[in-house]
């Protein structure tokens, strides 16, 4: 195996064919900034995993590397060893002492005598407050709606996000037609990083910016301040998509 590290390997590829950054990014629909890290070994700054290895099969593609080497060659130059290292340190560490434990498991059946009693001397008095109550919140909960659950917002209903006018920011709205791990970042900072599933919709806002990463292409439709973006890449591989005021088609047309 080379001793140049992975990242050096990869740029000095990409500048034998004379190709750049952005004609990559362009290519493959991967964020200049994340093209930036893995040259530069930055792999904090990647979503890591499954993303990491969808990047570089598409650059691999892309300058005509062969994808299961270079795949190869990025998880042997990573230290995935140290993971493995510090997880049996942990393990060593593990304290096998098992007095708090046992006080745990003590204390919760305390709670769990304590709670039948209290059921058994004022669960009808308690049941009866809380039926009242449900009633008088009215029928939210019923609807199944609670705050944090992403409903997508029907004709006439306002999604509470600026949808026309890019001066009041940016509004992304994402509908996932597959199963999918999802990252976003607006203005810089994390806001969702996690599964979508089927039919998920939600809805995110921003000042200036919108960075989207998917595990699946394919299975995000996203629409920016109401308009529809192009879709993020090949569908079956990962893709990154930024998204700016300078993605938002002018306005045609006049008022009637």
């Amino acid at each position: 195996m080379s001793s140049t590290p992975f990242g050096e390997h990869l740029r000095r590829e990409r500048e034998m064919r004379g190709v750049s950054l952005d004609e990559i990014s362009a290519a493959t629909r991967i964020s200049t900034r994340f093209l930036e890290a893995i040259e530069k070994d930055q792999w904090d700054q990647l979503p890591g995993g499954v993303f990491n290895r969808g990047f570089i099969r598409s650059i691999a593609r892309f300058l005509g590397l062969d994808e299961d080497s270079l795949v190869a060659e990025y998880a042997l130059g990573t230290a995935s060893d140290v993971h493995v290292h510090v997880t049996t340190q942990r393990a060593r560490q593990m304290p096998r002492n098992w007095r708090p434990a046992v006080a745990a498991v003590f204390a919760i059946a305390l709670f769990a005598v304590a709670g039948v009693t209290g059921y058994h001397r004022y669960g009808s008095g308690l049941g009866a407050w809380l039926h009242a109550s449900f009633l008088t919140a009215g029928g939210g909960a019923r609807a199944g709606v609670s705050s944090g659950q992403s409903v997508a917002p029907g004709p006439g209903i306002s999604s509470g996000l600026p949808a026309g006018d890019p001066a009041a920011g940016l509004a992304l709205r994402i509908h996932a037609g597959k199963p999918a791990k999802v990252r976003i970042i607006a203005d810089g900072k994390v806001v969702f990083d996690g599964p979508v599933r089927p039919n998920d919709w939600r809805q995110f806002g921003a000042r200036d910016t919108f960075e989207i990463t998917s595990s699946e292409s394919g299975a995000l439709s996203l629409e920016l301040n109401g308009q529809t973006v192009p879709p993020m890449g090949t569908s079956g591989q990962p893709g990154s998509v930024t998204l700016t005021r300078n993605d938002l088609k002018p306005a045609t047309g006049g008022s009637h």
